[in-house]
């Protein structure tokens, strides 16, 4: 069960960690601009693409540096077998994931497309942090857990390949 415990919380840091190539520079965190910008989203706007990406990508690389802290400090207190300090890990995850959503939201985004990464990239988030509590309940369910992570790889695979091909359109434009 500890090497299913190890598996979970390190792939719980990886999604973290994968997730934190999309976001950009966060606007204050206001919870009311998504709301209203989602009227007035664009679509297939290059302009707007490139530049919403351009501002995920910004705030990603921002977070990703934190997001790789979590994967050291759960490999550490894996390998001690230190449960307390894993719940320690997983509550600043908790945490992080909170902040990093609030910034994604407070993104002021043009196109729907981008939106629409944005989107995934916080149930990406949110999923890790599920996979992580998952790996340490006091009887974890291997069925459960395994679920979480086939159901993370999809979105990983799905934001990489929607994430590439917006870059792709982006680049091309004049």
């Amino acid at each position: 069960m500890k090497k299913l415990l190890l598996a979970t919380l390190c792939a719980s840091a990886f999604a973290l960690t994968a997730c934190d190539k999309k976001p950009a520079d966060a606007a204050s965190g206001s919870d009311s601009k998504p709301a209203a910008a989602a009227a007035s989203l664009s679509t297939n706007n290059t302009a707007d693409i490139k530049s919403d990406l351009t501002a995920l990508q910004s705030m990603s690389t921002a977070k990703a540096k934190e997001a790789l802290n979590f994967q050291t400090e759960v490999m550490q207190a894996a390998q001690k077998g230190d449960k307390d300090a894993l719940k320690g890990v997983v509550d600043k995850m908790k945490n992080y994931v909170d902040g990093f959503n609030k910034d994604l939201d407070g993104l002021a985004l043009k196109s729907t497309e981008v939106a629409s990464v944005r989107d995934k990239m916080k149930e990406s988030n949110n999923l890790g942090v599920e996979m992580a509590e998952a790996g340490l309940a006091s009887s974890p369910d291997p069925q459960k857990i395994m679920e979480l992570q086939k159901k993370g790889t999809e979105l990983q695979q799905s934001l990489l390949t929607e994430m590439q091909a917006l870059q792709t359109k982006a680049n091309a434009a004049p």
